[in-house]
């Protein structure tokens, strides 16, 4: 699989709210990190795997993407995403939300894995 269609997967992934797929875009490593918009982070498959499945059990939010930058060598990638997140907080007030994410992910094999995404919370 290409860079760009490994990213592509990994954020269609989260927009369907698919573990599944999801969990075949993560790097099985220990090296796998998230740092979250408030400076949370999260290391390893495992753990990570459980942040998204407990995110995805929430079905008040939306997720739209816009890629605006992707490099990459024969190892490793990155990708910088724009991101417009749609919730609804726990007194059923909606709110929205725009990010950057940047997405690490290393080509493992023939297949690219993401090993790092890092948050933050536009203005």
């Amino acid at each position: 699989m290409k860079f760009h269609s490994a990213v592509v997967e990994h954020l269609e992934s989260i927009q369907k709210k698919d573990l599944s797929t999801l969990q075949h875009t993560l790097s099985s490593l220990s090296d796998i990190s998230v740092i979250m918009p408030t400076g949370r982070l999260i290391r390893g498959y495992d753990d990570v795997r459980s942040m998204n499945q407990d995110w995805f059990n929430d079905p008040d939010w939306s997720f739209n993407f816009s890629i605006i930058k992707e490099e990459e060598t024969s190892e490793l990638g990155y990708a910088v995403v724009q991101v417009e997140y749609h919730d609804i907080d726990l007194n059923g007030v909606p709110y929205n939300k725009k990010y950057y994410l940047t997405l690490i992910l290393r080509k493992i094999g023939p297949d690219w894995f993401l090993v790092h995404d890092q948050n933050t919370f536009t203005d």
